[in-house]
C-alpha cells in the first residue's frame, strides 16, 4: 500500500497550503509541497486532500469524518502517522476534539499558519517539515493528538487561540511544550509527556446545538429568554461562560433553572482564557449558587473546550453524574 510506513499529510485547508491570489485562494500542488520539504524527508511523505472549504462551515460531524479518514490511513494502510493542515481559527478546537477520541498510538499532528503559502512571511516549509519530523521521530508515539506551532509541539488541552494577526496566533498555558526543535529545520527533542486523558468512543451522532452563552458587564437575558421561548426543544446542551469565577446576572438564574428541569445539561465556565470556576461567594447568580443548582463545573476548560467535551460526552451516552465526572476530568 502506498501509505505503509509513510507519514500522510492530510490537507484540510488553511493558509499554510494555499496561495493568496486576487479573489481566490488556490491550493498548492503536490509537486509544490514536496519541493518545500528537505530531500531526505520527501520519500517518507504522501499528501492527501480532504476539504478546502471555509472553517466557518465546519461541523463536529464533519470533523469526525476527517478523523475517520486519518484513522484509516493508519489502521488500514499502515501509515506511521498523520499530519493535518487546517485553518488557524480551527486549529485548537479541532485538535482538542480529536484528542478526546483518538485512541491510536501513531501520532496525529495538527499544524497551520496565519500566512499564506508563498508570502514573504510564509511558514509552510518549516511547519510541514517540523510536523513530519516529529511524526517520524518515534518520540510522539502514544502521546495522543499534538499541535505543531511556534517551533514546538503542544498538547491540544494546553493551547488557546488569542490573536488573529500575530505570528503564533496561539498561547499555550499553563504547561510547557511537550517538545521543541533544536533548530527551525532541526531534529525533534521530547521534553515531557502530556497529562493523562480519557479517550471516548462516541456511539451516537455528535450533538449539533450546544450554544455558548457569554456573560458581560451589565448584560441582560434577551438571548437566554429567546432560547427558551423559540428554540428550546432544539437544545442539546448549553455552555455558560460567566464573569470572573463563573458568575452570571441574577436574572439568568430562574431561566437556567427552567432549562435544568428539562434535563438539558449546562456547563459553567469562566470567560477568561486563563480562568477557572471558583465557588468562593454565595449570592444570586454566583458560581456557588449555579453549581448547587446543578450546573456542571467546567473547571479550567475554556467555553469552547467545554462545548466540544460536552458534545463528545453526550454522544458517548453519558448522563448525570457520569457526564459531570467526565467534564470534570475525573
Amino acid at each position: 500500500m502506498e501509505n505503509r510506513d509513510k507519514v500522510v499529510v492530510l490537507l484540510a485547508g488553511g493558509r499554510i497550503v494555499q496561495r493568496h491570489e486576487e479573489h481566490e485562494q488556490p491550493e498548492l500542488s503536490d509537486e509544490e509541497l514536496y519541493a518545500l520539504l528537505p530531500e531526505e524527508v520527501r520519500p517518507h511523505v504522501n499528501f492527501q486532500k480532504w476539504s478546502f472549504q471555509p472553517v466557518s462551515n465546519y461541523t463536529l460531524r464533519m470533523c469526525g469524518d476527517l478523523l475517520e479518514m486519518a484513522r484509516g490511513y493508519i489502521h488500514d494502510e499502515g501509515a506511521r502517522g498523520v499530519v493535518i493542515t487546517c485553518s488557524i481559527p480551527a486549529l485548537a478546537e479541532l485538535a482538542y476534539f480529536a484528542d478526546l477520541i483518538w485512541d491510536l498510538n501513531p501520532p496525529l499532528i495538527f499544524t497551520g499558519s496565519i500566512f499564506n503559502a508563498g508570502t514573504q512571511n510564509s511558514e509552510t516549509a518549516v511547519r510541514l517539515t517540523q510536523s513530519v519530523r516529529a511524526a517520524l521521530s518515534g518520540a510522539c508515539t502514544g502521546k495522543g493528538v499534538l499541535i505543531c506551532i511556534q517551533d514546538s509541539i503542544y498538547a491540544p488541552a494546553d493551547v488557546l487561540r488569542i490573536s488573529n494577526f500575530n505570528r503564533g496566533g496561539l498561547l499555550a498555558f499553563p504547561e510547557s511544550p511537550l517538545g521543541v526543535f533544536s533548530q527551525p529545520s532541526g531534529g525533534y527533542i521530547s521534553l515531557r509527556f502530556p497529562r493523562h486523558r480519557k479517550v471516548m468512543k462516541p456511539t451516537m451522532p455528535l450533538a449539533r446545538c450546544i450554544p455558548v452563552l457569554m456573560a458581560a458587564l451589565g448584560d441582560g437575558d434577551v438571548i437566554l429568554r429567546s432560547l427558551l421561548d423559540k428554540r428550546f426543544e432544539e437544545l442539546d446542551g448549553l455552555i455558560v461562560s460567566g464573569l470572573g469565577d463563573g458568575d452570571v446576572p441574577s436574572s439568568w438564574v430562574p431561566l437556567l433553572r427552567k432549562l435544568l428541569r428539562s434535563d438539558i445539561p449546562i456547563v459553567l465556565t469562566s470567560r477568561y482564557p486563563d480562568g477557572f470556576v471558583q465557588a468562593t461567594e454565595n449570592y444570586e447568580g454566583s458560581a456557588a449558587q449555579l453549581l448547587e443548582m446543578g450546573l456542571i463545573n467546567g473547571g479550567m476548560l475554556s467555553p469552547y473546550q467545554a462545548r466540544i467535551k460536552l458534545a463528545v460526552g453526550l454522544a458517548s451516552g453519558l448522563k448525570g453524574h457520569e457526564l459531570a465526572d467526565y467534564i470534570n476530568g475525573k
